[in-house]
């Protein structure tokens, strides 16, 4: 079941399984029938849906030793609401998204149940994704492996976004998922504007190019199959990748990227829990 859509065995006029958007005039919680005549709107999101089929993965299994305290960092209040919220109603904006999969620590799943629901009867829209919940792993590429494995057999596109990534603009999750469905893997990045030096042993080794060094952002994503076989592969050789296009790029699939946000940060640190409380001030103000 998606949440606001129906599977309907019938067919509903020959085309068995076709999913139909239901009606969004009823209550939350109850089951209203299919609605005879969709709104626009909502009958060109649906057709989105059933065109691509994409499946967001986020990872919130981690602790946030580096945020310091005994509360994982996605919990951690951001203008009143866990970061975590906030990163859920980001990818809630794009139509394309069907199925929001939260892999969460195991200690931490209802915890994560009732932040969904909070999430969720906060929204304006009842047009939202399914939002499911699954259990992690050690670390997380093992999180992003057990995800992988949850996901609908119909879906064909995985998009894997970090869950204390509040900020991501829906022109740029949809522009790594348009530059994913032209190449089968694309990610998000920005261009160094610091010189980057190789150091090993407190020594320089080498000063890399400026011009080819970029930092890694998400969301990333991949053709599900891609996906899946790299991180099938990576396992069953014991091997681990510090960001999911590694994998994929580590046997020899493509990875394209689109140019990412200076604003999209990844909350890890205390300053960046300060800056991201000024961020949401400036933008609630109007200013830019």
């Amino acid at each position: 079941m998606l949440s606001g859509w129906s599977l309907d065995p019938a067919g509903n006029g020959g085309a068995r399984g076709m999913i139909m958007p239901r009606s969004s005039s009823g209550v939350r919680g109850t089951e209203p029938g299919l609605c005879p005549a969709p709104d626009p709107l909502i009958f060109l999101s649906w057709l989105s849906w059933i065109m691509n089929k994409t499946c967001a993965i986020v990872p919130a299994a981690g602790s946030g030793v580096r945020m310091g305290g005994t509360v994982p960092k996605q919990f951690l209040n951001l203008a009143g609401r866990p970061i975590l919220s906030h990163t859920l109603s980001a990818l809630s904006k794009l139509p394309f998204v069907s199925m929001i999969l939260l892999v969460v620590a195991q200690g931490y799943v209802d915890k994560v149940r009732e932040l969904v629901t909070e999430w969720r009867c906060g929204q304006e829209s009842s047009l939202l994704p399914e939002v499911s919940i699954a259990a992690g792993g050690k670390e997380r590429s093992d999180s992003v492996y057990n995800g992988l494995g949850m996901l609908p057999e119909e879906c064909e596109w995985v998009m894997i976004h970090d869950a204390v990534r509040p900020f991501a603009s829906p022109g740029l999750i949809k522009a790594v998922w348009e530059g994913a469905r032209a190449t089968g893997a694309c990610i998000a990045a920005v261009p160094s504007t610091d010189t980057v030096k190789l150091v090993g042993d407190g020594i320089v080794r080498q000063t890399l190019s400026r011009d080819e060094v970029y930092l890694v952002q998400t969301p990333q994503v991949f053709r599900k199959q891609i996906v899946t076989e790299a991180y099938k592969r990576a396992v069953s050789e014991g091997w681990t990748g510090t960001d999911d296009a590694s994998f994929v790029e580590r046997v020899g699939s493509a990875v394209s990227i689109v140019e990412g946000e200076r604003t999209n940060i990844k909350v890890t640190s205390p300053e960046d829990l300060r800056w991201a409380e000024w961020y949401l001030s400036v933008i609630g103000s109007g200013r830019r």
